[in-house]
């Protein structure tokens, strides 16, 4: 009955074990299209996975993207953030009877993550950006047309944001939704800062759209206020060599305490020293006294 005990103690041992070394990661893949500037496009896949609670990259992983009759267009590896890219080439694009571009990916797996595979419908779209200026009155203007039943057509209800260009991010100007003739205009504001030169970068673009994907376009004008430099040896500000007065009183008092409370520690402990010394010397003359 012992023997029966243990040898079922170490059969469900080695069962758990197995089933431990047997659980694999179950990945999740995000899966893009970007048509940029100049008209290239290419297909974006990351793949990540989720451990405690906390997204984390999957890199150095095989992705094979894929066209529309599933034949393999190239295979790409995962960076350190989990993303790999595949630039895409006019004889990638290949639509389908209903103007469709149809791509996918797959990702094979391994002994330690579960294979996974996603799709893609994306349809031709051409996005213009025109500047437009009359009687100092500027206004962008957006024309977005789309291949239906391989005729192009205006996108008309569309709705697409126009950004300007800024150090760290995009300020939007304004949203426009698409007419019947698939345009649409903004007004420029007149107080926006440029760069040295009064330059501004304007950009109209489709970010995830269900059809047309990631799609923008760019377009460089004088129409911001010159930017002056101005003598950072005069002027205090984080971003200069001279800190901030305010900055320079709050570090100061700061470390003062702080050195305050250093040298008031030290001064503490060489006055119980000397305390201690100066109790020990009286007791031994009072020890020599009753001796005599």
């Amino acid at each position: 009955m012992r023997k029966a005990k243990l040898l079922l103690i170490l059969i469900l041992t080695v069962h758990g074990l197995y089933g431990q070394d047997s659980v694999r990661i179950s990945p999740y893949m995000n899966f893009q299209y970007f048509r940029n500037n100049g008209d290239s496009s290419y297909l974006k896949a990351t793949l990540t996975y989720v451990k405690n609670r906390v997204e984390r990259p999957l890199p150095g992983q095989t992705i094979s993207f894929l066209g529309p009759a599933g034949e393999k267009i190239r295979d790409a590896e995962t960076d350190s953030k989990g993303i790999a890219v595949c630039a895409l080439v006019r004889d990638d694009l290949k639509a389908d009877p209903d103007g469709l571009w149809q791509f996918g990916i797959s990702y094979t797996g391994n002994d330690t993550v579960e294979a996974i595979s996603s799709e893609l419908s994306i349809r031709n779209a051409s996005l213009s950006l025109e500047c437009l200026e009359a009687d100092s009155i500027r206004t962008v203007k957006v024309s977005v047309e789309k291949t239906e039943k391989g005729k192009m057509i205006p996108a008309a209800g569309e709705t697409i944001t126009v950004y300007a260009k800024r150090m760290f991010s995009l300020l939007p100007i304004g949203e426009i939704t698409l007419d019947d003739a698939g345009s649409g205009t903004v007004d420029f504001p007149g107080d926006l800062p440029g760069d040295i030169n009064g330059n501004v970068v304007l950009i109209a673009k489709f970010e995830d759209h269900p059809e047309f994907g990631n799609l923008e376009r760019r377009e460089i004008k004088q129409w911001g206020i010159p930017f002056i430099a101005t003598d950072h040896t005069s002027r205090r500000a984080l971003w200069t060599k001279t800190a901030p007065k305010w900055m320079i009183y709050t570090l100061t008092i700061l470390l003062t305490g702080v050195w305050g409370h250093y040298l008031f520690t030290i001064i503490s402990l060489v006055r119980i020293r000397l305390s201690s010394r100066k109790k020990e010397l009286v007791e031994d003359d009072e020890i020599n006294f009753d001796k005599e």
